[in-house]
């Protein structure tokens, strides 16, 4: 290694060998790592460096000497970047790695090759392989190749790290079946980068201007529409109107600092990546065409089921004695489910739904009918199962309709529907378009679908809140359960719940009669918000409740970023309740974590906003190689290091991620500068979760503040439209 002291002795220049990533954050942007140098073993930090590092990389460093009150001496890395290995030790190293040499032969081979090997491989290497001694023609191809593979994917690391993606070479590789070939696809076309998961376009666009991309091109506008599609996508849009407001146009303008005229949306329609429909108010509406397709097909399926004609054994068994204990509400709901291809149930916390599940499950069943439970989550699923007393567990809609992750797609569909007569589904305000798009696509002829949920709640995560448009277009029968229970009408939380859902804030003072489950603790300052969050959830509130505070105890937070962020609290709450777990994942996680799966993965099963705990590590032999084991609501799930991107650390996260859970305890942050993201709809999602005790933190004005703002839910969806014919409205709702 050319490691040097330059001009003065605190500066450091030279190359290294990562022996061990010590430590890495969730975001790559700091790490420590342990390296060899000619100077001896040095650690490093690194801060802000666009740079994804395995053991066994060779980088060239530049940085300064500093010596760490806790740690001792480490340079301070100010560049680093990929290097050909040089040096006697990181050639061998290098060498030996390669398919078929090993160390033995690496050694003959720089004795026989000197010090240009690397250019003398490179020009030839399966003869250069063939001189060694006992190597055959068999043997050198598969070194050659495993060099030019090596060789290849160094190219294809240099070329991403200059913009922080080192990390996607190895996705890259495995997408293109070659290192070679995704780096010429990625300098013919850098914004197919933008097809991976993690690369926006600004990402893309930068590294399309290094390899001299004409900011002109249509290309890059026909990127930017398609990223700008997808990123709608995730913000809950099915599609967006070219112009007006939050428009396609203006948002692409913006993007790209230049016009986008309505010409390249035109020319992605003729490539058959885009459609675009005319709205009643004279607009364009421009959607991905994978979602128009699922968006009408959904509508399809809804409206055959709307139309269904009465099943013979469901009018029988609507005719059965019902249970006396049930409001007509229930009543009117259940005869519904069992008369109609689709009926809908909505209802606030306390209002029945689980009683009324009960009570449909042992009506339909006395009737011989076969019913299937289900839910968009685990938690949910496992909920639903208790709630409704079901003899067979409820699934998620993944497993009900066995989902396969090597094929990617469901086992169960119009060709192989489910063996069910009535198919029930809970928290169904978590449904997007393409998870009800595959229960639709299960459902035999003459099955019936009933969704029940709470309209109430925060929209689902994905494109399309079809839950809500189904109510909206009265397409189906709708049953809004009303009455709270008495039992339920003693919890604070339920009061507090509906309060907000009614737009006025909660009262906090005990009342006779009342269980005190909710409680308000006053901060102001941010950070003695934060403080006062930490000490709650790792010590009092598990200690009080004799909870387990990584399963019994959650934090919502409605924000990222800041002292009270979901960012900062989750390190935070880390360092107290699993300081000394064991390095996992290359030092990014720690055996003992609480995670949760931040986006569908069908490679492992994971779903968008799955809870689990990191049970072991399992690193493999080579750098990059290995796996996680996690406990995931029970089951027991295998995560290769390349799937675990997705999984973050779950000692707080947001709002929207806790839906479908009910948690014995939960702890709020609520302050003004939170205002940008408070809703009522939000609001009411994260209090309804708790089941034993609730817990706000921070300020009155601000609770006040969100219960008064209702429009967080708006979203483009044309479904209602689809629905009851009236397929050209504008469709903001």
């Amino acid at each position: 290694m050319a490691a040097v002291i330059n001009d003065t002795p605190d500066d450091f220049a030279g190359q290294v060998r990562v022996r061990r990533v010590r430590f890495r954050s969730q975001d790559d942007r700091f790490a420590i790592l342990e390296a060899d140098a000619d100077s001896g073993i040095v650690t490093l930090r690194l801060r802000d460096i666009p740079l994804a590092v395995e053991a066994e990389d060779v980088l060239d460093v530049s940085g300064r000497w500093q010596i760490h009150p806790t740690h001792g001496r480490q340079v301070v890395v100010r560049a680093a970047r990929p290097a050909t290995p040089q040096g006697r030790r990181a050639a061998l190293s290098f060498l030996g790695s390669i398919d078929g040499v090993g160390p033995g032969r690496a050694e003959k081979l720089m004795a026989l090759l000197g010090a240009d090997l690397f250019v003398a491989i490179d020009a030839d290497p399966e003869n250069c392989f063939l001189a060694l001694p006992g190597v055959g023609a068999k043997t050198a191809r598969r070194a050659a190749e495993s060099w030019r593979a090596r060789r290849g994917l160094r190219e294809l690391q240099l070329l991403l790290a200059e913009h922080g993606l080192a990390r996607l070479a190895t996705r890259l590789d495995k997408h293109y079946g070659d290192p070679g070939a995704a780096e010429a696809a990625i300098r013919a076309d850098p914004y197919r980068l933008t097809e991976l998961h993690g690369v926006g376009f600004i990402t893309a666009d930068k590294i399309a201007r290094s390899v001299g991309v004409d900011p002109a091109s249509p290309r890059r506008a026909h990127a930017a529409i398609v990223h700008l599609l997808t990123e709608a996508e995730g913000d809950g849009h099915s599609f967006l109107p070219w112009s007006g407001g939050g428009g396609l146009g203006p948002r692409a303008e913006a993007l790209l600092g230049s016009p986008c005229p309505l010409e390249r949306a035109l020319e992605l329609a003729r490539e058959g990546t885009v459609r675009l429909e005319p709205l009643a108010d004279g607009r364009t509406a421009v959607y991905r065409a994978a979602t128009q397709r699922r968006e009408r097909r959904v509508a399809r399926r809804l409206r055959e089921l709307a139309v269904a004609p009465i099943r013979p054994d469901g009018a029988r068994a609507s005719a059965c004695r019902l249970p006396g204990e049930l409001t007509e509400q229930q009543r009117t709901a259940i005869r519904s489910a069992l008369t109609s291809g689709l009926s809908v149930v909505t209802g606030g916390p306390g209002t029945g739904k689980s009683t009324l599940i009960r009570a449909l499950l042992a009506t339909a069943r006395s009737q011989n009918l076969r019913v299937e439970l289900c839910a968009p989550t685990g938690r949910a699923a496992r909920r639903m199962t208790q709630l409704a007393g079901a003899a067979e567990p409820a699934a998620t809609v993944h497993r009900l309709v066995e989902w396969d992750p090597i094929e990617n797609r469901p086992g169960r569909d119009a060709e192989h529907p489910l063996d069910a007569d009535l198919v029930v589904c809970d928290e169904s305000s978590m449904l997007n378009l393409q998870t009800i798009e595959m229960l639709l696509d299960a459902l035999a002829p003459r099955s019936g679908l009933v969704l029940v949920g709470d309209v109430d709640q925060l929209p689902p995560i994905g494109a399309g809140k079809p839950f809500a448009d189904v109510i909206d277009s009265g397409a189906a029968p709708v049953v809004r359960l009303t009455r709270i229970f008495r039992q339920a009408a003693r919890s604070m939380i339920v009061q507090a719940a509906h309060a907000m859902n009614a737009g006025r804030p909660p009262d906090f003072r005990t009342r006779p009669n009342m269980e005190r489950d909710v409680f308000f603790i006053a901060r102001s300052d941010p950070a003695a918000v934060a403080d006062e969050i930490v000490e709650l959830a790792a010590r009092r509130l598990p200690a009080f409740y004799d909870a387990d505070p990584l399963r019994d105890v959650q934090v919502l937070s409605p924000i990222y970023k800041g002292a009270m962020g979901i960012v900062e609290l989750n390190r935070r709450l880390r360092e107290r309740l699993n300081p000394d777990g064991a390095p996992a994942c290359r030092g990014r996680l720690r055996v003992g974590d609480k995670l949760i799966q931040t986006r569908n993965d069908h490679t492992t099963g994971l779903v968008n906003g799955q809870v689990a705990e990191l049970l072991e590590d399992h690193p493999g032999s080579e750098p990059g190689e290995g796996e996680i084991l996690l406990d995931v609501d029970g089951d027991r799930v295998a995560v290769p290091y390349e799937r675990t991107g997705s999984l973050v650390h779950a000692y707080a996260i947001s709002v929207h991620k806790s839906q479908g859970s009910e948690i014995p305890v939960v702890i709020v942050p609520v302050h003004r500068s939170h205002a940008i993201m408070l809703t009522r709809n939000l609001l009411y999602t994260a209090v309804s979760r708790a089941s034993r005790a609730l817990v706000l933190v921070g300020q009155r004005e601000a609770i006040a503040l969100g219960v008064r703002r209702a429009e967080g839910a708006a979203r483009f969806s044309r479904l209602p439209a689809l629905l009851d014919g009236r397929s050209e409205r504008p469709a903001r709702s």
